[in-house]
């Protein structure tokens, strides 16, 4: 940097614009660093908050308003007091524009406040800032505009402008996906502004200074004011990143500084100056990541597997950087005729013309047409009341009428709220479980059907958008097939259960909601109810449309296998039915749903669940290793009906308490895991230990303060099957939740007495479990029984299928 600064000044010696002695260029490199150290700590702090938060919304606090408002303020007071300080023109205009970077940085702070998926309010205050501060700049540039002078003729830089907008978007055309049309309207427009905001700084502040007509350039010029509006982008990156949308902007933002000025360069001795050009280059470099990438799918949390949308987005992101270093390089080169790269109108117009066509045509060719944003949950007031119907002692028939009664309750109160939906010609999927209805709009349609007396409240829906190809099958632990019944089972006493009861599930239905599952794994296929009589009825994929049992992602295929698999599982002569409920990582309400309501009612693959339902091919026993975050679209309130209404139906609700335990106590923080209806389990290792993963109690989300987990099952370092034959050692509480819904299908099938008592099922569980020696987190104070990390023990399949043939 220094030697850069040497060569501007050696080449001007008379010029106000070099920066003399080791002072001023000593004061320069150390708040290049400042800046740069400053606004790294910002963006690294800030992003790691908001990957903590995606993992545990409701336990980490959000404080990044706290961070990025101190070191906002950190930059824009230190580089006040210089900018007031220094002598040096040039510095002086340096600094002044680094100024103005942190002040809207800091007007920017309370974004922070927002939920990191709350996107189109964030985009919205972002342009509300800069259309007030570019207006600000522009009116007090106005007065202080001299007269304009024939400065010579148009830049001719609009076609090279295009033809670098063209470049630069091809990688995201290609490898993205735009959202919906209000999320693209609105990126559009804050890249608008943007742009307009970059113009009324750096022409008056920067520019004007050292781009004068009458100066003449070296391409020191060049490297050292694109240094300086790196910085200034840098600064302004820490204010408008969010939730994950640095990890792109990072590459791309800071580097298209030297695009800006080398256009700004050529055209800088013409009427127009070039701004038109560089609007173009600068609001592209920020719009072309957020029109093409949602940031809430940039969370390592959720979309960090190989082949997600963390890969495309940064495979866009690099490759536009290597085409603007290209670029750079190549104009560095010939910099000497950079006065000479002026078009001809015709020209201009030509290469506009061109590259809006090329890039249209990859995208109509290669990309992925179409508008993939999200949507909107519905949730009606109108909540069925099934209190009647628990009376009815036969179960079948029970069943039915739970079914037929939430129909029909959210028949007749979805009526009104449909007609005017479909008169606006607005697309809805509407749900009975939850009285809700999936609705494809936007905010403007929301604050519609929020001021509706028959809705309750509505809620995000997030979609993801489409990728390129198809996720890579990934086994993160291959093992072989065991040869023994593993720890996990003799742990809980399975292998006493077979040799001395001989009751292995049989009679029992089992329902599978999750990343789908292989059909055709040796442990899986027989055992499978569609084997003999078809998929309609047994199998639903809303994700991918799948017409037979498939798994993307091998965690469905996994937890399956410890309930059900021929060898491996707990109950091998139980049945299953599945339903895709989790195909990426990333769901939403309506998903989850659907799946709950196949298995109350399943349906033809291309049926209706309000009409085709047949509660009597339901299933007995749901597991449900997944949890709906916040950030997925899910209040504490919105299954607490559903849940309810499926114990009525007599369903045994087994469900895994989330992997959030490294938090703390509290960690019990999702849907459908908190809820008194279902049965939560935490997880253990082979030492008998509670998994530090394991998410604890009490739950306090929903204000009730309820012991969870229920109990601890093996969750550790536990064998399953995984896709293609193959076989995986795995983690998490997801594990859990199958050892307790495989012990209750035992039970049931040892006494069928049993089946659909879901009070008595949950206190045998209870009364039977050993009690838990490990070592309590130092959160958990007290070790009574039931307490929030161990709920009432450890699973005891041996005691609990005694207990159960004991009922009479």
């Amino acid at each position: 940097m220094e030697q850069i600064m040497e060569k501007v000044n050696n080449d001007f010696p008379e010029d106000d614009q070099k920066i003399r002695g080791c002072g001023p260029i000593a004061l320069f490199i150390i708040f290049s660093f400042w800046v740069i150290i400053v606004s790294a700590i910002d963006l690294l702090a800030n992003w790691s908050l908001e990957q903590s938060i995606y993992e545990s919304a409701t336990t980490i606090p959000n404080v990044r308003w706290i961070v990025h408002g101190i070191c906002a303020l950190l930059l824009l007071i230190s580089l006040l007091i210089v900018y007031f300080v220094v002598k040096t023109p040039r510095l002086k205009n340096i600094f002044r524009i680094w100024v103005m970077a942190a002040s809207l940085a800091v007007l920017l702070d309370p974004i922070k406040l927002l939920f990191i998926t709350d996107q189109q309010k964030t985009t919205a205050y972002q342009i509300l800032v800069l259309v007030f501060v570019a207006i600000l700049l522009f009116v007090i540039n106005l007065r202080k505009r001299k007269p304009l002078e024939n400065q010579g003729a148009s830049s001719g830089t609009l076609g090279m402008a295009f033809l670098l907008t063209a470049a630069l978007s091809i990688p995201w055309v290609l490898w993205g996906a735009l959202g919906s049309i209000s999320d693209t309207i609105l990126y559009l427009f804050l890249g608008i502004v943007f742009a307009f905001f970059v113009i009324q700084v750096l022409y008056p502040y920067l520019f004007s200074k050292t781009q004068a007509p009458q100066r003449e350039l070296k391409v020191g010029d060049f490297i050292l004011d694109g240094f300086v509006v790196a910085l200034f982008l840098l600064i302004l990156l820490t204010g408008l990143g969010q939730n994950g949308s640095q990890l792109v902007l990072i590459i791309v933002l800071p580097i298209s500084a030297w695009l800006i000025v080398g256009l700004a360069m050529i055209g800088r001795k013409s009427v127009d100056k070039a701004k038109f050009s560089v609007g173009l280059i600068s609001g592209c470099a920020l719009a072309l990541p957020l029109l093409w990438f949602d940031a809430d799918e940039l969370s390592l949390a959720i979309n960090g597997t190989p082949g997600e949308t963390v890969e495309w987005a940064t495979r866009a992101a690099y490759t536009t950087l290597g085409i603007i270093l290209f670029v750079v390089i190549l104009f560095a080169i010939f910099f000497r005729f950079h006065d000479r790269f002026h078009l001809s109108r015709r020209t201009n117009i030509i290469l506009g013309i061109l590259s809006l066509a090329a890039v249209g045509a990859m995208y109509l060719l290669f990309g992925r047409p179409g508008f993939y944003g999200d949507k909107i949950f519905v949730v009606m007031k109108n909540q069925t009341d099934l209190t009647a119907i628990n009376q009815i002692t036969d179960l079948s028939t029970r069943r039915q009428a739970v079914y037929d009664n939430l129909v029909k309750t959210a028949d007749d109160s979805q009526t009104e709220i449909r007609k005017q939906l479909d008169q606006w010609h607005v697309s809805y999927t509407a749900y009975y479980l939850v009285n809700g209805i999936e609705v494809d709009a936007g905010p403007l349609y929301s604050m519609l059907l929020q001021k509706r007396s028959d809705v309750d409240r509505i809620l995000p829906s997030p979609h993801l958008r489409p990728l390129q190809k198809k996720i890579p099958l990934t086994n993160s632990g291959p093992v072989d097939q065991p040869s023994e019944p593993s720890w996990n089972l003799k742990m809980i006493g399975v292998d006493k259960v077979r040799q001395e009861l001989g009751i292995t599930g049989k009679g029992i239905l089992i329902g599978q909601t999750d990343t789908g599952v292989d059909g055709l794994h040796p442990e899986l296929k027989s055992s499978y109810r569609g084997v003999n009589e078809g998929n309609d009825y047994n199998w639903l994929d809303p994700w991918n449309q799948s017409n037979f049992p498939t798994d993307a992602e091998g965690h469905g295929t996994a937890t399956l296998g410890l309930i059900t698999g021929k060898n491996i599982g707990i109950a091998p002569d139980a049945q299953w039915i599945g339903c895709v409920n989790l195909a990426r990582d990333l769901g939403n309400t309506a998903v989850y749903l659907n799946c709950m309501q196949f298995m109350l009612a399943p349906y033809p693959e291309k049926g209706n669940s309000f009409t085709d339902g047949i509660p009597a091919k339901g299933a007995m026993i749901v597991n449900n290793s997944w949890g709906c975050p916040e950030v997925e679209g899910c209040d504490a309130k919105i299954y607490k009906s559903a849940v309810d209404d499926l114990e009525t139906a007599g369903i045994f609700m087994s469900v895994a308490a989330g992997n959030s335990g490294d938090y703390g106590c509290s960690t019990v923080t999702d849907p459908p895991a908190i809820y008194s209806d279902v049965f939560t389990a935490g997880s253990i290792n082979e030492a008998g230990e509670l998994s530090t993963f394991s998410s604890l109690g009490p739950v306090t989300v929903d204000g009730s303060n309820r012991v969870k987990p229920d109990l601890l099952a093996p969750g550790e370092g536990v064998v399953s099957s995984f896709p293609n034959n193959a076989y995986i050692q795995a983690d998490g509480t997801s594990f859990s939740a199958p050892h307790v819904s495989g012990v209750v299908a035992l039970m049931w099938s040892a006494n069928p007495k049993l089946i659909g008592n879901i009070a008595l099922t949950k206190k045998i569980l209870e009364e039977t479990a050993d009690p838990y020696q490990g070592k309590l987190p130092a959160c958990v104070t007290s070790g009574n029984v039931p307490n929030d990390a161990s709920g009432f023990g450890i699973l005891n399949a041996y005691a609990a299928v005694k207990a159960a043939i004991a009922v009479k």
